[in-house]
């Protein structure tokens, strides 16, 4: 029997822990402590969600606030659209894996849906494991995703090489194509952090005009002022491909469900970084 080809943890031990135990912890008990401080509405049976890609110590309520909207909701598979922390590359990089890796075991692509998107657009809607063998952003979704539905949902991440217009529209079509041949049951995740290495005012002014332009749900007017640098998101292509997508399958209800400013957590405010989660139904 051929071995699985499997992409492996490169993350764990820095961004979140190594040992199950600690990492059952970590993430039980930050979506425990957030419903009981927050007592956030679950919506039903979420389109989509938004969380940041940072360490757990750090952003655990975030990431609580973001998946705890999803617990008991049943998918087939988890599409996660993640930026890229390397040289960009004109298109959208799926991957040849079949599985990848996490402390608590493997979770397994999608190969239908990913070979659908290839032949979508072959052209720029490639196989590259370069990009996903170095990328971490869609590894430390996976914990959270693993705790919650083992390995019974399936996967399927894709990277943006460029957050421009082009490529947003691109992939939304793409998805919209396939949810619309498929039976089957998909959450999408846009992956990205707000705010990078900001002096603590202009990161909170900047981060919350990002907040007050999606709840307005309009790519265009999102994606004009990510490129005119009035805000930031890296991976805010992630999140303007979610929101196109959304208007073509008519998802109309967005929510922002929690904001965290490292400032206030270590009272450094001349390099402040912004976090964000969300929710879409």
């Amino acid at each position: 029997m051929d071995e699985i080809k499997k992409r492996k943890c490169i993350a764990s031990g820095e961004y979140y822990p190594t040992e199950i135990e600690k990492l059952k912890d970590i993430i039980n008990n930050s979506i425990i402590s957030f419903n009981k401080t927050y007592n956030e509405k679950k919506v039903k049976s979420p389109f989509a969600i938004i969380t940041p890609y940072y360490d757990y110590k750090t952003t655990s309520t975030v990431y609580a606030s973001a998946y705890s909207q999803i617990l008991k909701s049943k998918y087939d598979t988890i599409i996660i659209i993640a930026p890229l922390h390397k040289i960009a590359f004109p298109g959208i990089a799926l991957s040849k894996f079949e599985s990848f890796d996490t402390p608590y075991g493997e979770l397994y692509v999608d190969q239908e849906s990913n070979k659908y998107l290839n032949n979508y657009k072959k052209e720029y809607i490639v196989y590259n494991d370069k990009y996903h063998s170095t990328e971490f952003s869609i590894e430390v979704q996976l914990p959270f995703i693993y705790n919650i539905f083992k390995n019974k949902a399936k996967i399927l991440p894709i990277i943006i090489g460029e957050n421009n217009t082009k490529f947003t529209i691109l992939l939304s079509n793409a998805l919209s194509s396939l949810i619309k041949k498929n039976k089957k049951r998909y959450l999408i995740i846009a992956v990205t952090n707000l705010s990078q290495q900001q002096k603590y005012e202009e990161s909170k002014k900047m981060d919350i005009k990002f907040i007050d332009l999606l709840k307005l749900q309009n790519p265009n007017k999102l994606s004009e002022q990510l490129a005119m640098r009035q805000v930031q998101a890296y991976g805010g292509g992630g999140v303007i491909t979610i929101l196109r997508l959304a208007e073509l399958l008519k998802i109309k209800n967005i929510k922002p469900l929690y904001y965290l400013n490292t400032g206030d957590i270590n009272n450094d405010k001349f390099k402040v970084n912004g976090y964000l989660s969300a929710v879409l139904w």
